[in-house]
């Protein structure tokens, strides 16, 4: 499902009063932020996301204004968050670890959120916007916040532009056909993962026998998670390795593989909860693999902090709210 938002000033709705409604949707759709327009007689502003499992895509565009991260809106959330920004109008500046990275259209740029940014637009502007939890992140690369290669301009040539153009042409793609894009989805994290090493100038993680092992078994995890009886154990056997193996490959992540299933049927879950209003919840547990609704109740608040039907209800809300953005926006 992506989600939609278009705002526009007018004769009924002042300038003022459609931007604060853009600093919310903003603070919402990423992280809490300060948004201050710069003088204009109208407002516009518009965004297109879709979510991929731990990865987040979108497309938005707006008029001119300055953005903050400041370490008060910080302290607001313990979400941390890696975010790669891709200019596709206007100019800008981003400012982040004493660091100013000068944006184009096709500059990538990355920046933390769990330290204080500034963006200031300077015109009219569009962007492509990927953002990943910084857990999942660590766990692909290795990287450190001081590692990480925030506030530096990364023009579209070289390898690096390889991922820029596709997730450029991804949310084009998810406006268009979003379940084409979903499909193209599949590698997000993985190539975001790819660019942040090339930008901070590391090669490729040497691939061990245990990464090559992880990803048979990512791959068999994917395949048969909506079965309730999938277990440890069965992973195990279908993987052939012994229970000790299955969890030694899994040393790398922060949790383990009772965990990761966990995410992967949540993350179903919510895709069904979207796309499908009248799907009693109790088919939506067991269509994802629950084997019980209290089982499905606990892991999903644990992975989303919310209900399932409280997760539900936010979404249609949302959706009732909006018009979405007009077709012949870039």
């Amino acid at each position: 499902m992506v989600e939609q938002v278009e705002l526009q000033s007018g004769a009924e709705v002042p300038a003022s009063e459609r931007f604060d409604q853009w600093e919310a949707h903003l603070s919402d759709f990423y992280v809490p932020l300060a948004v201050s327009p710069v003088p204009q007689e109208s407002f516009h502003g518009w965004i297109r996301r879709g979510s991929y499992g731990d990865v987040e895509v979108s497309a938005l565009g707006s008029g001119a204004q300055h953005v903050r991260r400041t370490k008060s809106l910080i302290a607001r959330t313990d979400d941390e968050f890696l975010t790669a920004t891709i200019q596709t109008k206007g100019r800008g500046r981003l400012y982040q670890d004493d660091r100013v990275a000068e944006v184009v259209p096709g500059t990538l740029v990355f920046y933390d959120s769990t330290r204080p940014y500034a963006f200031d637009l300077d015109d009219d502007w569009g962007m492509s916007v990927v953002q990943v939890p910084l857990s999942r992140l660590r766990e692909r690369t290795g990287l450190t916040g001081a590692d990480l290669p925030t506030a530096i301009a990364i023009p579209e040539q070289g390898a690096v532009g390889v991922v820029t153009r596709f997730f450029r042409d991804l949310t084009r793609l998810q406006h268009t056909n979003p379940e084409q894009a979903r499909l193209l989805a599949a590698p997000a994290l993985d190539l975001l993962a790819s660019a942040v090493r090339l930008a901070a100038g590391q090669g490729p993680p040497p691939r061990s026998a245990d990464a090559f092992a992880r990803e048979r078994v990512l791959v068999y995890m994917r395949r048969h998670c909506t079965d309730p009886a999938l277990t440890a154990q069965r992973i195990a056997l279908g993987c052939k390795m012994s229970r000790r193996a299955l969890y030694r490959i899994f040393d790398d992540f922060e949790e383990g593989p009772a965990a990761v299933l966990r995410r992967m049927r949540v993350n179903i879950a919510a895709e069904l909860l979207l796309r499908d209003p009248l799907l009693p919840v109790s088919a939506v547990a067991h269509a994802s693999g629950f084997a019980t609704e209290r089982q499905f109740y606990r892991s999903f608040r644990h992975e989303k902090g919310t209900t399932p039907s409280a997760f539900r209800k936010a979404a249609v809300a949302l959706h009732n709210t909006v018009r979405p953005p007009l077709v012949n926006q870039p």
